[in-house]
């Protein structure tokens, strides 16, 4: 059995001179959805003013401290999980991809996806896909959970889930991961990437 959470940073922008110069997914896989609760309970053990905040309050790396998003991946990366990414620098993305953001973002997700099963997964492993709803990318998710029914249902074993942070605390954790490989490829900043860069056992450049 495998969990496996998804996020991604960066944006899909073409029109302005604002846009990242790169897109990354990232995907946690973990054995059990309780090794991820493991982490974020420790991590709001740590910090004793997070368990009076709102109860829709969630984690979000773009507006934590490093020293938080630190935290939470030094946790991670003393449990039994992996993390996967796939990056996509957006100067060699051709026009085709960028005129359709939403064949774009399926192409990315699908391709790591792909790589899992080659790499790690068995086929007699019942998957667990679960995207967040927080993000401003919803209907992008929601595009590649169609184009994985429509045209791959009888590749892969999977039961696909959009949910919130605050239910799947594994989606709280890969935002961390995921911003910690965007900050390496777009900024050269390595200060949280080598926190968990024994964790990462796949990081692809596509484009």
């Amino acid at each position: 059995m495998a969990y496996i959470y998804m996020d991604e940073s960066g944006d899909l922008t073409f029109n302005t001179k604002y846009w990242s110069k790169f897109f990354v997914i990232t995907f946690l896989i973990a054995k059990s959805e309780k090794e991820t609760e493991i982490i974020m309970k420790n991590f709001y053990k740590w910090t004793n003013w997070r368990w009076r905040t709102i109860k829709w309050a969630f984690f979000h790396s773009t507006k934590e401290s490093n020293r938080s998003i630190k935290r939470i991946l030094d946790l991670t990366s003393r449990r039994d999980m992996n993390i996967v990414s796939i990056i996509a620098n957006k100067n060699n993305i051709n026009k085709q991809y960028k005129n359709d953001v939403h064949k774009l973002y399926s192409r990315l997700a699908w391709e790591l996806l792909q790589q899992c099963e080659k790499r790690w997964f068995l086929g007699a492993w019942k998957h667990y896909f679960v995207l967040s709803r927080k993000e401003t990318n919803q209907n992008l998710k929601e595009k590649f959970i169609n184009y994985l029914n429509n045209s791959h249902s009888d590749l892969l074993d999977i039961d696909i889930s959009i949910d919130i942070p605050q239910h799947k605390k594994g989606l709280e954790i890969v935002d961390a991961c995921s911003h910690a490989v965007f900050r390496k490829i777009e900024n050269w900043d390595f200060e949280l990437y080598s926190v968990i860069k024994n964790k990462i056992i796949l990081e692809k450049q596509i484009f």
